[in-house]
């Protein structure tokens, strides 16, 4: 089971990861930690048993040990690595993260499930409180516009705006994509939307299936052929994209042209903080959800919070720091009674801070807190970013 060389597993045993793992918090095992992992990593030898299997599959790959690491190991890496090297079906949920990776690689069956799901909602036997209602919830009724054909000559290409929907606003809530487009054309832009592009491969990864992930990084690559900007409206999209030389070896073509690529990835939240003009939304009260996949990166906790004030926004901030919502790519499909327990604290925390609306930029983090206020019946609006900011003051319904 052992993977990475010795510097990279060299935990200086400090216990500072303990402080700010979501999991540790809501289990309080400290094999769940990445000091425990680690460990696990350097002492153990031979096949992988299930309870390693469990060990490395309740992890959401936050990175929040990693920011706090004194040494600055690896972490989600080497914890990916580690579920990459697990037999098919020995980990929590297995069946279930592969069906849903086999649909995410997949977007004309993805878009066929919607499709599907968007009809079994209009069935009046379906019981309101039942669990696949509660699923169905999240998928809208009106479908993304057909994207444009692929070219004859290959790849879509152009040197202007491009759009990286992601699986979530193309499929579930097309009315993010329509947002961000007209958020764009108020900046006086258009984008195009490569209709070759598919999932960004974030769930493939860190449920270990390295060369799924591999192959959907060089689909999307070909199909932003280019050199133009490369807008996404999803923080873990955007975060997943900019790691995508990571996939590939040193010597690999395709390592330089995913440098090239990434080159190009503009976050929404830093994007239209620049370029948006200023609107006046009346000093709504708005709570950002700080995004894992954003929070740790350089001005990702700075730069949704100008955005919002400059759009005329109130933020109601958390007096105890931002927290994960739990739903960690495909972590609540593996660990289920985990990903409740730091979903609860996470809406408890939203709502002691009295918000008339709940807002972030991350697909995953917007459907596992649009579920969460769903089913307790919280009337407190949860909406992504986009279709906030294109509402506007005069326009938002909370």
């Amino acid at each position: 089971m052992e993977t990475g060389n010795s510097k990279e597993t060299g935990c200086a045993k400090c216990g500072a990861c303990m402080t700010v793992c979501p999991v540790f918090r809501a289990e309080g095992r400290e094999s769940l930690t990445a000091r425990g992992r680690l460990h696990l990593l350097a002492a153990c030898s031979g096949p992988p048993t299930a309870a390693l299997a469990e060990v490395f599959t309740r992890c959401l790959l936050c990175g929040a040990c990693e920011q706090i690491c004194p040494r600055r190991l690896p972490i989600t890496r080497l914890t990916a690595e580690a579920r990459s090297r697990l037999p098919p079906l020995l980990a929590p949920g297995s069946l279930s993260k592969a069906a849903a990776c086999a649909a995410l690689a997949r977007p004309v069956l993805l878009d066929s499930l919607v499709r599907m799901g968007v009809r079994l909602k209009r069935l009046p036997f379906l019981p309101e409180n039942s669990g696949l209602r509660l699923k169905l919830a999240l998928a809208e009724e009106c479908l993304m516009p057909d994207l444009p054909p692929p070219p004859e000559s290959g790849p879509q290409r152009g040197d202007g705006f491009a759009y990286f929907v992601g699986c979530f606003a193309r499929h579930l809530q097309p009315s993010i994509a329509a947002a961000t487009l007209r958020l764009l054309g108020r900046c006086g832009l258009s984008a195009q939307i490569p209709a070759q592009q598919c999932c960004c491969g974030l769930a493939a990864w860190s449920s270990g299936k390295t060369e799924l992930a591999r192959e959907l990084a060089r689909r999307n690559i070909t199909a932003f052929a280019g050199s133009g900007p490369v807008i996404t409206s999803c923080a873990s999209c955007s975060s997943h994209l900019l790691e995508l030389p990571e996939l590939f070896a040193e010597h690999d073509p395709w390592r330089e042209k995913a440098r090239s690529f990434t080159g190009r990835i503009q976050e929404f939240t830093a994007f239209f903080k620049e370029r948006l003009p200023p609107d006046n939304a009346d000093g709504l009260r708005v709570f950002w959800h700080d995004p894992c996949h954003l929070r740790f990166r350089q001005e990702g906790m700075v730069s949704p919070r100008r955005l919002l004030r400059k759009m005329g926004f109130s933020l109601a901030e958390p007096e105890d720091g931002p927290r994960c919502c739990g739903q960690g790519g495909l972590f609540h499909l593996a660990c289920p009674d985990t990903a409740e327990k730091i979903l609860q604290r996470c809406i408890s925390q939203t709502c002691a801070a009295r918000p008339g609306c709940v807002t972030t930029t991350c697909s995953g983090c917007l459907m596992q807190l649009q579920q969460g206020f769903f089913v307790q019946g919280n009337k407190i609006r949860v909406a992504h970013l986009a279709v906030l900011l294109e509402e506007g003051g005069g326009g938002v319904n909370c």
